[in-house]
């Protein structure tokens, strides 16, 4: 097989290898920014509602050095009706000790495509 056959064929690939990576890099932050926006339209057009944390668990993310949590929630609407939900979120360092288990906090919710969706208010949203 000639030199230049070895050095297309490597080319042709790099190219493809970099069109692929380019792509997934950008599916991902438009997912993350969609993610973003949704939790934002949550938090200010939600309605109110409280819950009790029934645990908190860290996961091994961080976010502009905040702790992302998962919060196991038990949340009463306004009208009384209950929902069990975990919500993964950011929480501001400083704010962890309101966030223990058997604490009540607030939380915003909205239906999104037929299912309830929750966010923490206090929680860091960049």
């Amino acid at each position: 097989m000639p030199l230049t056959t070895i050095v297309m064929i490597i080319i042709i690939f790099s190219l493809l290898t970099a069109s692929l990576t380019i792509t997934f890099a950008i599916k991902t932050v438009t997912r993350q920014r969609k993610g973003l926006s949704q939790r934002k339209t949550i938090l200010t057009n939600g309605t109110s509602a409280q819950a009790v944390i029934n645990s908190i668990q860290q996961t091994n993310a961080q976010l502009n050095n905040q702790p992302e949590v998962l919060l196991d929630l038990t949340v009463t609407k306004p009208d009384g009706e209950s929902h069990h939900t975990i919500v993964k979120t950011f929480i501001p360092i400083v704010n962890i000790p309101s966030f223990q288990k058997g604490c009540v906090v607030e939380v915003k919710y909205m239906t999104i495509a037929g299912e309830p969706k929750f966010e923490v208010v206090g929680a860091y949203v960049p």
